[in-house]
């Protein structure tokens, strides 16, 4: 699965990041139980973007792969790190007042250009059963 190609000088760009939020105490938990490092965590109130403070607390696990490549190979990189831990990221996210996603990050210089996502790829979705965000930004 690669990204679209295009027959022009279009850019295209991908990312998916496992997002834990409103759990800040669970956050050494999170590393403990799984061996996974947050790629990004912070707390509520922390200085975040431009100074402002973070509005929730998170615990991200963000898939490294460069952003050309297919939204779907992102969630299979999650899903191979996630997979032996989803019970427990299942559980988690069922606890009330903590917000488990999938947060996918689409961007593009084209605006009439789209994307396809394999079934297979959303294994992960339905496996934890968390809801899938999409942002999509045109530059």
């Amino acid at each position: 699965m690669s990204a679209p190609s295009t027959k022009d000088t279009t850019r295209i760009g991908f990312s998916a990041t496992l997002r834990v939020m409103c759990a800040a105490d669970r956050h050494d938990e999170i590393e403990q139980v799984t061996g996974l490092t947050a790629s990004h965590q912070h707390e509520h109130g922390e200085p975040g973007l431009f100074g402002q403070p973070w509005p929730k607390d998170l615990w991200a696990l963000e898939s490294p792969l460069p952003p050309d490549t297919a939204l779907g190979e992102h969630l299979d990189w999650l899903w191979t790190r996630v997979q032996p831990h989803q019970d427990y990221f299942r559980e988690l996210a069922a606890e009330e007042g903590v917000d488990v996603d999938l947060f996918c990050g689409y961007r593009s210089d084209c605006a009439e250009c789209g994307f396809e996502v394999q079934p297979e790829a959303l294994t992960i979705v339905q496996a934890l059963s968390v809801p899938l965000e999409v942002s999509v930004v045109f530059t």
